[in-house]
């Protein structure tokens, strides 16, 4: 059927019921679609009697030559003869059209078996919008021109025709023909012989360009020395090119290569106006006029048109044929000649190889077997002639695959085997860029990858390799990538419980191409026992440098279900700090996600988290540890984590005591000798003021010397800071004697001690001590123990109050007290404001002590 449509249309001629032969006769019941007719006509080659086609029943049945059916509708046909297949010819025959934007409609050849009886024609009528062309693209398969006498291969015939039925040309499958334009409305048709299928395809119909001539041609010349030249025909040939018309061919050239125009045959026509010509353009370039006996180009570089063109004919003079031409193009390399290269993969089990051009634009010329292609694929166990022109590195990419496969754990190996870079042939224009190994392991069965030598480290987004070799693993056959990994790291094995593939690949800038020929990038796999997780990291970190541990695919979440783990082994003496750097957790619909962490050597778990609690920012682990992570079915959101790890010093309980204690002792030596400095300011600072105290019995005390005798020295006062020291003594003596001066400090002048007699040894006369005894009432002077003029501070009981007089300050020796040289003027040295001379006591002359200057 040519489309669904006509499939259902054509479906009819299936019988209902049988095809009926009933004395000679055929009945067949059709059902018609909407916009496609069918039309049954005899071919009247004069070789067999007509075949009446009838429609209808009873008296209402009408018998012709021909019948057109159109839907849609149901009907039943009756062809009157025994053979109807050798005499009735098919055309189905349906619409396309176009507007200034789009087609109603494709080219679609595709029929049911019960068609295959006749001889039968498919047709499509295009009409285009004007002033546009309605443009049919066969770049699938493509046409190839043959004259009106050839059979196909595959028997099919392909007619193109222009508005007046103009046979544009007459066309096989398969070819350089890429496309053509119609100008105004035209058709497309196939014709299938009668019990030939007809070939499958779709040929796509669109809005052209705006052409002034009949028929845009495109034409895609092939490429290699042995391709075979273009046969490009006249419209109508070997009739006439229709009067006063134009038809073009593009002509589009591969690189390094260049066409050659040659006429086979023409015919010239009688012309009343202008003449015939072949012109040639070039990418705009000035136009190249040739007569049809012309010698025509030979050495065209680069992509051209050829239009022919017809003079207005003398239809009155007698001609042969009019106009006809029949043209041959050929494509010839040029450049360097081609590098031949012999590939045989059959002795490399399971190994496949592939080169593919990457630049467009590039002159690079492959062939495989003398047919250029884009891409070549050397199968597995294939023998190949490849040939290469003008191909640098940088133009191809070549790659190989391996499939290695484990039928049954038993019978595999139970060692691990390495997995080689493929050695290929030298010849190839550039290095094997990526490699990769197809592991397919048993039922019941895993696959278990290998990184004996500095093993691998996970790349993340944004961490490239430093290198130029780059993993990419990836599990049930490339469908789910667990990520990339650079060479160099903790990572040392990985364990899979599907199907696994990894592929080494280098950038384009390394001339070696891939290597794993040193000890510390070789890779090396092994095929082991079902395991429960879906993926199992073994790690063995070294060094202060972090380790990053991501989930598969980050930072893409994982699948429902999914189980990952990690391995990790802790050096001695040495503990794993953890850091969820990044971790997110989906709402789950069953069951739960979950991070356990476990030491290796213990049964229980040390940490234990799922998506709806809170998790811990950072774990510490003290030993080696086994760290998974689990999804659940979820129905919004995505499990994803993302960990540092970075291995420290382990710390016992010990050791945290010790560096508390430590700490503490710290704390307190710096404590203890920031109060000693404050001690040693504050004495110092306290014997700037210190007073001298003047002894009768002879002693000199000054401040700062410690030789005070014992049984006096609490009574000594250095210095007195305040002069409210003695405020509560003044306050009770104020209760007794009302007239007492409120905050007033006077010396005691009285008889402190009971009468003792004077001594040469021990003088008491004039003798300046500080009050020690209990205080008793005044006694007047006497010779023997003068009491006037000694000063001694007031250490009595507070209710027995004597007179405190004011001392002069201007009676004062200098020498004995030191006053105080920040005191403003007009206070005392314990900071009282003076008094008028009036008010201070007579005190005497002060007698100095022996043996003092």
């Amino acid at each position: 059927m040519v489309s669904s449509a006509l499939r259902r249309a054509v479906g009819v001629l299936l019988l209902t019921a049988a095809i009926l032969n009933v004395s000679g006769f055929q009945i067949r019941n059709l059902s018609l679609d909407r916009g496609t007719s069918y039309n049954f006509s005899n071919s009247n080659d004069g070789r067999q009697s007509e075949c009446p086609v009838c429609v209808g029943e009873g008296q209402k049945q009408t018998c012709n030559a021909w019948v057109l059916l159109q839907g849609p509708g149901s009907v039943s046909v009756v062809f009157k003869c025994p053979k109807p297949e050798d005499v009735i010819h098919l055309e189905v025959r349906r619409n396309i059209e176009c507007t200034k934007q789009s087609c109603n409609g494709n080219i679609t050849m595709e029929e049911p078996s019960s068609l295959l009886g006749f001889n039968r024609a498919y047709v499509w009528t295009l009409k285009a919008a004007a002033p546009k062309a309605f443009l049919i693209d066969f770049t699938r398969t493509g046409l190839r021109q043959v004259h009106s006498s050839q059979v196909c291969p595959d028997k099919h015939i392909y007619t193109l025709q222009s508005v007046g039925r103009v046979d544009i040309g007459r066309y096989c499958r398969t070819g350089p023909i890429g496309q053509a334009q119609v100008l105004n409305q035209g058709s497309f048709s196939v014709h299938v012989p009668a019990k030939e299928p007809l070939q499958a395809g779709t040929f796509n119909v669109s809005v052209g360009e705006e052409i002034k001539t009949l028929a845009k041609i495109k034409v895609i010349l092939p490429t290699g020395s042995s391709s075979s030249p273009v046969e490009l025909l006249s419209p109508n040939y070997p009739q006439s090119f229709p009067d006063d018309d134009l038809v073009q061919w593009e002509i589009q050239v591969p690189g390094k290569h260049s066409a050659a125009v040659q006429v086979v045959n023409h015919t010239q026509p009688a012309c009343r106006k202008k003449g015939t010509a072949v012109v040639y353009g070039e990418g705009g370039r000035g136009m190249l006029v040739l007569g049809l006996s012309d010698p025509q180009p030979a050495q065209e570089k680069h992509n051209f048109t050829m239009t022919l063109k017809n003079c207005e004919m003398d239809l009155t003079r007698s001609s042969p044929r009019g106009l006809s031409l029949h043209l041959r193009v050929t494509a010839t390399p040029t450049g360097q000649p081609e590098m031949l290269c012999s590939v045989d993969l059959g002795q490399s089990q399971g190994l496949s190889l592939n080169l593919k051009k990457i630049r467009p634009d590039s002159e690079c010329l492959m062939t495989m077997n003398s047919v250029a292609e884009g891409t070549i694929l050397v199968p597995s166990y294939g023998v190949a002639q490849l040939s290469f022109q003008d191909c640098s590195p940088a133009d191809v990419w070549v790659t190989a695959s391996r499939v290695i496969e484990c039928r049954s754990l038993k019978a595999c190996s139970r060692k691990p085997f390495p997995l080689r870079v493929p050695s290929l042939p030298s010849c190839l224009p550039a290095p094997l860029r990526s490699v990769t190994w197809s592991l397919v392991h048993p039922a019941r069965g895993s696959t278990e990858i290998l990184s004996p030598g500095d093993g691998l480290k996970r790349s993340l987004p944004g961490q490239p390799c430093n290198g130029s070799l780059v993993l990419a693993v990836a599990e049930d056959d490339g469908r789910t990538s667990l990520g990339t990994f650079c060479p160099g790291g903790p990572i040392h094995s990985i364990q899979f419980r599907s199907n696994v593939s990894i592929t080494a690949s280098v950038d384009q800038g390394n001339p070696r191409g891939v290597q794993l020929s040193t000890p510390q990038s070789q890779l090396g796999a092994h095929f082991k026992e079902e395991i429960t997780e879906d993926n199992i990291f073994t790690l063995s970190p070294k060094g202060s440098e972090p380790t990053l541990l991501a989930s598969p695919g980050w930072p893409t979440g994982m699948q429902s279900y999914s189980s990952i783990s990690w391995i990790v082994k802790v050096p001695a003496k040495q503990e794993a700090h953890l850091v969820f750097i990044n971790l997110s957790q989906p709402k789950c619909s069953n069951r739960h996600t979950s991070i356990r962490i476990r030491l290796l050597d213990s049964a229980e778990e040390m940490y234990s988290r799922r998506e709806d609690e809170e998790a811990e920012e950072q774990v510490d682990a003290p030993g080696s540890f086994y760290l998974n992570i689990s999804n659940c079915m979820m129905e919004k959101g995505e499990f994803s984590m993302l960990t540092e790890m970075t291995l420290r010093k382990s710390r016992n309980m010990l050791t945290v005591i010790a560096s508390v204690v430590s700490v503490l002792l710290v704390i307190a030596a710096v404590v203890l000798a920031v109060v000693c400095v404050v001690i040693r300011k504050k004495k110092k600072e306290l014997s700037r003021n210190q007073v001298s105290i003047y002894n009768p019995a002879g002693a000199v005390f000054r401040p700062g010397e410690s030789n005070l005798p014992g049984e006096d020295e609490y009574h000594v006062y250095a210095s007195i800071e305040d002069t409210l020291v003695y405020t509560h003594l003044l306050k009770k003596e104020l209760n007794m004697e009302g007239d007492a001066d409120v905050d007033t400090y006077r010396p005691f002048t009285g008889p402190t001690e009971p009468h003792r007699p004077p001594s040469a040894i021990n003088p008491e006369l004039d003798t300046y001590r500080p009050f020690t005894g209990p205080t008793e009432p005044h006694r007047p002077p006497s010779a023997i123990n003068p009491e006037v003029g000694t000063y001694r501070p007031f250490l009595g009981t507070p209710n027995i109050g004597p007179p405190v007089p004011r001392p002069n300050r201007a009676s004062r020796d200098q020498s004995m007290v030191q006053d105080d040289p920040q005191a403003p003027d007009g206070q005392s040295d314990l900071g009282a404001p003076e008094e008028p001379a009036s008010e201070r006591p007579a005190l005497g002359n002060r007698i100095e002590p022996e043996g003092s200057d």
